[in-house]
């Protein structure tokens, strides 16, 4: 027995470690190498340098810092500073940063304008920016761009927002405890956007709502096989300090693997706190991520650095950490018919703000009469039915691609969210009211125009005729004794579209586009034929021609202008 067993024993003990899936290193600090700061990004440049930004640096740029870690564990052995490398312009409150091997530059992200613009690695500007789609103006004050990562092998930038923008969510604070929904969003090496998914952060875990919390997602981290670690983080602050923590959790995602449009799925990869108490000063704000070197057992390393606002009052320290890892190759799959009605429900939640009285502008007498200019609707058998029945099936197809998920969407939110990202703003009651009022008093013109052209026509619609559920089954009993010509959202969209487009004239391609956009999605539902959505942008033409000429609507455009010339300062 003691000769099997000895060598076992031995066996045992002179093998091979296996790596760990996950191993978060000691936090270190390093006060006479790393000089205070508020560093919010960080971005590895090879070896042992990195790129660092400080959110309240005198001015705007960034540092280089040497952090030697050990090859087998990951753990911080050195952390040195260099000084501020800066192009001498304001700081912008500079949050993220990214590395760009193929340039040799590196992309820093700011708050306070919501732009990435890029830098050399002498810290000069060299002209060039994403080109950041317009609605994500509208993120909460210093709640906008926290996270920014690159990755070479994928050949895509990534980053969002640290709560909702203003159009998907409130706010969040220690009294909501809700989570946030945001826009993960990618561009190309051409700086151009590409892929856009819905993201949705966890609520606050606060007991109660005395003292200040911030919650967010404040870092990313782009793998090399398209899988990207999301930094959650909540910051929670007491009256006296003592009992004040943070919450870290790291997600995993793999947009790739889902379509553009899509709720992404998401893992957690690990969580832990740092405090205050009597004993216990570890309180670490984590904002900065990035992916390190890779150790020497083939593990996967994060970098991790707190912002300790300048370490505040003497009770917070510069903190770096590390998490070493094993590639966690989580394999998330597309979005279901119940993640497609879960995301529809967040998107509509905020719904469009506190409830104001809007009117049409047009009497019944100013109304169009749609029976005199619109043609019967194509008949079965007829080549026009052919062109519809075609068009039908094509819907069918994009059912199950991203068009499809915002087809879906489409059919169920406010007019007045649809049309944002293509004017540029928020338009609701609170923050745009005369706008608003505007647009909205132009919508129930089109509506009661539309309601006399249905009722005249009684068409039926297309998922009725064919007998087959349409995007949304749930939802077909509601729609089934209502008619089908002309399209009602389609008729709404396009007066929605040509009545902004005269307060933002520089917005009126991305308006029409938007428009058309929003007339093919009623075909994809299946709630509508191609000739449907035809026949509402003539009958949306009559509409406009009649506003044009009325007084209400004139004067209720001037106020609209001049709140959108408010608005741009």
């Amino acid at each position: 027995m003691k000769k099997v067993l000895f060598p076992t024993l031995m066996l045992l003990l002179f093998m091979p470690v296996l790596a760990q899936p996950v191993v978060v290193n000691k936090q270190r600090h390093f006060p006479k190498t790393v000089v205070a700061g508020n560093y919010s990004g960080i971005a590895w440049l090879g070896g042992d340098r990195y790129a660092v930004v400080d959110d309240k640096s005198r001015t705007s740029g960034f540092r280089l810092m040497n952090i030697v870690t050990d090859a087998k564990t990951g753990d911080i052995k050195d952390a040195r500073a260099d000084s501020l490398l800066t192009s001498g312009n304001p700081n912008r409150d500079e949050e993220g940063i990214c590395y760009v091997p193929q340039s040799n530059t590196v992309f820093v992200s700011g708050e306070n304008d919501q732009q990435i613009i890029e830098y050399t690695l002498d810290g000069q500007l060299t002209g060039r920016r994403l080109n950041i789609p317009a609605i994500f103006k509208n993120a909460y004050e210093n709640r906008g761009f926290e996270a920014l990562t690159y990755n070479a092998a994928t050949h895509r930038f990534w980053t969002t927002t640290e709560n909702s923008i203003a159009l998907d969510g409130e706010k969040v604070d220690i009294a909501k405890k809700v989570p946030s929904l945001l826009r993960l969003q990618s561009f190309g090496d051409d700086l151009q956007p590409c892929e856009q998914y819905w993201y949705l952060s966890d609520s606050s875990d606060v007991k109660g709502t005395e003292g200040k919390d911030v919650i967010g997602v404040s870092g990313l981290a782009a793998l090399d096989d398209g899988q990207i670690i999301v930094l959650e983080r909540e910051v929670v602050i007491t009256k006296k300090y003592i009992g004040s923590y943070v919450h870290v959790k790291l997600y995993v995602v793999r947009p790739a693997m889902q379509k553009p449009g899509d709720l992404l799925q998401k893992q957690l990869l690990t969580e832990f706190r740092t405090k205050i108490n009597v004993t216990d000063r570890s309180f670490a704000n984590y904002e900065a991520i990035c992916v390190g070197p890779q150790l020497s057992d083939g593990r996967l390393l994060l970098m991790l650095l707190a912002d300790s606002q300048n370490q505040y009052r003497g009770y917070l320290k510069d903190w770096f950490r590390t998490v070493a890892f094993v590639n966690p190759d989580f394999r998330p799959q597309p979005n279901t018919p119940a993640d497609l009605a879960r995301l529809i429900k967040l998107i509509n939640s905020k719904g469009e703000g506190p409830k104001v009285t809007t009117t049409p502008f047009l009497s019944s007498e100013e109304h169009p009469d749609p029976t005199r200019f619109l043609p019967e609707p194509p008949q079965p058998g007829s080549g026009p039915f052919e062109n519809d029945t075609y068009y039908y099936h094509y819907g069918k197809e994009q059912r199950q691609t991203s068009r499809g998920t915002q087809a879906a969407i489409d059919e169920v939110q406010w007019t007045s969210k649809a049309f944002c990202e293509a004017v540029g703003f928020v338009i609701d009651s609170q923050t745009t009211p005369e706008i608003f009022k505007l647009a909205e008093g132009a919508r129930k013109d089109a509506r009661a125009v539309n309601r006399t052209a249905k009722n005249h026509f009684r068409r039926t619609r297309p998922y009725v005729y064919f007998g087959e559920p349409s995007i949304s089954p749930e939802s077909d009993e509601s729609y089934k004794d209502s008619y089908s010509y002309p399209s009602g959202h389609s008729v709404r969209g396009w007066v929605y579209a040509l009545t902004l487009a005269l307060v933002v004239p520089d917005s009126t391609e991305a308006l029409i586009a938007r428009a058309q956009e929003y007339a093919i999605n009623r075909v994809i539902c299946g709630r509508h034929y191609k000739s449907d959505i035809d026949a509402s942008l003539v009958e949306a033409t009559a509409v406009m021609s009649r506003l044009l000429s009325n007084a209400a609507f004139l004067e209720q455009l001037e106020k609209a202008r001049k709140e959108y010339a408010r608005l741009r300062k």
